[in-house]
């Protein structure tokens, strides 16, 4: 700013004071305003009508003394931005300077005061405004603005050092504002690294003490991986190749805790010439750095997801249409195995066939639930049951030389999921954590329950706050690099010989635990093993009964009643018409469900069984049910599908009262589940009137 538009207020009950404030302002600042005002409410007044650069204000005033006056100047968000320098003639206490810089003071003069005292600080405060402004303004042009300040902050401490060794006020000025800074600010010795000066910004920064500041130097308080960086840019600068640096480097604070700074070094001239000092400032950047981490890792997280979405959806329409294929390829062994005349060779090939078809089966059941499209009966469970209840059986598959530890809670976790897929989870998690153990080790299921305060990011997913059961399977085998973590559920992936696994076991259990609305968190080093920890939602009621298993059917019996099969799909109407026709049933076909209602509305003896897909084009399977129940009250459903999509169930999940059987399927067992169904005929009417169209 030009001399010839700087505007300076000076608030002071004496007359003389401000004639010779007057004076001394008009000397060294040719041209500028001088506004006068003789206590502080005039002082105010005239502050917001012009608005001036700088205040110059008295401390000792009758009415409204200087402390006031400063106080309302600053609340006024017009006039904050103005710097105060206060006067007094008296030496400030240490009282005095709490009161002048609470009120928002910027600076002290003593009166009387030397012309270049006054030039000096009214310059010094109208460099500090215009950074200031500068800063608001265009935070982009900080690191520029904090570079220039530093060599101008270096070359004004120097300076002012020498000029003020003959006056202990101006330097106790100093030291106030020294120590008073908004950042760290360090004078460390160019050679050895010691501290000599350290504010409190600094020592509050790394969390130390300003005594045990000036017992160390720099390299003992930095990160081991940012030393040898910074003795670099030291080596630099001693030898004159650069004239200052700044850096982002880490400085450790007791505990061991890292603190992220952006650091600035310049040479002052202070101390012994071939011993000079630098100026250290240091703005803590830690949270700004946990914020970066932080959107690190939900753009990972939302890769993740995508990929694994792709995949799954993927895997899913693969899974579907092999179903499809396999329930005809299984369909038509089975009748060419009870043909009679099939013996010798042929009848071998054909047993060849329907195992390769079964393994295939077992291969696309993995593949659905990787995928999310699988059909899910829900209960409510209690997981340590879940864990006593496969225990003995894992006891067998691990093996002698690993020991099994298993840990419930002493309130019951209660989760809803189904209980077959959840023993699936634990015996593929538990096969995974042996085959990482080929010498021996321990394996130790835990069920418990935890509360989440805050969002837990994983790379495999978020954890919402909330009360969740816990469900942890960990090991002490040879745990996972990074890399490997990283595709981890991906399907197919496998650090196994290729004919040790399929790469399915853990997509299977992402799947699962996914679709039961679980999160699963992943913890795991090379050579210290690995900690799966799967979060359900916590459930309220009571545990689902264990259902009792169904006696073994030794012998089929002959089928009794009518079958309405819908599926869009003729090559596999074709056999399961077949089967169920050979059984004994009456089978009546339709291709779609808009077929399906007509046959309905057409037949006039009693349909005992609607036996449909549950993805059919134009109306799902479950709205078809919905509507031939309300044309045939009381008639039994039994669903098919090789997968569910959303357009038909929220996640795949089917009531547990629902009757389901999944693609691809035996026409035994087909043939016994449609002889389970029509044991039960349709209630008998109450009333004639009452009686089906």
């Amino acid at each position: 700013m030009s001399a010839a538009k700087l505007k300076i207020l000076a608030i002071d009950d004496g007359k003389d004071s401000l004639d010779a404030l007057a004076a001394a302002v008009k000397h060294a600042f040719p041209g500028a305003v001088f506004f006068p005002a003789p206590n502080g409410l005039s002082g105010i007044e005239l502050a917001l009508a012009k608005d001036p650069d700088i205040i110059l204000l008295d401390i000792v005033m009758p009415g409204m003394d200087g402390f006031e006056t400063c106080r309302r100047l600053k609340a006024d968000a017009r006039l904050s931005h103005i710097p105060v320098v206060f006067l007094t003639a008296l030496k400030p206490d240490k009282g005095t300077l709490e009161k002048a810089f609470a009120a928002g003071g910027d600076a002290f003069l003593l009166k009387p005061m030397e012309l270049w005292e006054l030039t000096a600080q009214i310059r010094t405060m109208l460099k500090n405004k215009a950074a200031n402004n500068l800063q608001r303004t265009d935070h982009a042009q900080v690191g520029i603005l904090v570079t220039q300040r530093t060599r101008e902050l270096a070359d004004e401490l120097a300076a002012r050092e020498k000029a003020l060794e003959s006056s202990k006020k101006s330097e106790e000025l100093f030291r106030i504002i020294f120590a008073e800074a908004p950042i760290g600010i360090a004078l460390i010795d160019s050679l050895t690294g010691h501290i000599y000066e350290v504010n409190r910004m600094f020592a509050a920064i790394v969390g130390r003490t300003m005594k045990q500041m000036l017992d160390i130097d720099w390299m003992s308080i930095t990160h081991p991986d940012d030393v040898q960086k910074d003795l670099d840019n030291m080596a630099l600068l001693n030898t004159g190749k650069i004239s200052g640096f700044q850096m982002e480097k880490r400085y450790l604070k007791p505990d061991g805790t890292a603190v992220w700074v952006n650091m600035t070094i310049a040479p002052v001239k202070i101390g012994d010439k071939g011993n000079p000092r630098h100026l250290c400032l240091v703005e803590d950047k830690t949270a700004v750095k946990a914020a970066e981490q932080e959107k690190l890792k939900l753009e990972e997280q939302f890769r993740q997801s995508q990929k694994m979405e792709t995949a799954g959806n993927l895997a899913g329409g693969i899974a579907h249409d092999f179903n499809n294929i396999l329930t005809a390829i299984l369909s038509y062994s089975d009748f060419l195995l009870k043909n009679p005349s099939l013996d010798g060779p042929c009848r071998a090939d054909v047993e060849e066939i329907k195992k390769a078809g079964e393994r295939a089966t077992a291969l696309t059941r993995q593949l659905l639930i990787f995928s999310r499209k699988q059909v899910l009966q829900p209960k409510v469970l209690d997981l340590n049951q879940i864990i006593l209840g496969v225990k003995t059986m894992l006891g067998r598959l691990i093996g002698e030389n690993i020991k099994l530890t298993t840990l419930t809670s002493k309130v019951p976790p209660l989760i809803k999921a189904d209980p077959g897929y959840m023993e699936q989870v634990l015996l593929n998690l538990s096969i995974n954590a042996r085959d990482a153990m080929p010498e021996g080790g321990k394996i130790t299921l835990e069920a418990s329950i935890v509360r989440m305060d805050e969002a837990h990011i994983h790379r495999h997913g978020t954890v919402e706050p909330g009360n969740y059961v816990l469900l942890s399977v960990s090991d002490t085998g040879t745990g996972m690099s990074a890399e490997t973590q990283s595709h981890l559920f991906e399907p197919f992936f496998t650090t196994k010989p290729r004919d040790k696994g399929t790469g399915l076991g853990l997509s299977t259990v992402h799947g699962i635990v996914k679709q039961s609305g679980g999160s699963i968190v992943v913890y795991s080093e090379e050579g210290r093993g690995t900690v799966f920890k799967l979060y359900f939602p916590q459930v309220a009621g009571k545990a689902a009964a264990a259902e009792p298993q169904a006696a073994v059917v030794k012998k089929m019996l002959a089928g009794t009643g009518t079958v309405l099969l819908v599926d869009d799909d003729s090559s596999l109407r074709a056999p399961i018409r077949r089967a169920l026709t050979l059984a004994g049933f009456n089978v009546i076909e339709a291709s779609s469900a808009e077929e399906a209602l007509a046959a309905c509305k057409k037949q006039k003896e009693r349909i005992h069984l609607l036996l449909t897909d549950m993805v059919l084009p134009k109306m799902n399977g479950i709205e078809l049910a919905e509507q031939v129940g309300a044309l045939r009250p009381g008639i039994k459903v039994l669903f098919m599908s090789g997968y569910t999509d959303h357009a038909v169930l929220a996640q795949g999940i089917l009531d547990p009262d629902q009757n389901f059987i999944q693609k691809p399927f035996t026409l035994d067992t087909l043939t016994r589940k449609t002889q389970e169904l029509c044991s039960t005929y349709y209630p008998v009417e109450k009333s004639s009137k009452a009686g089906r169209k």
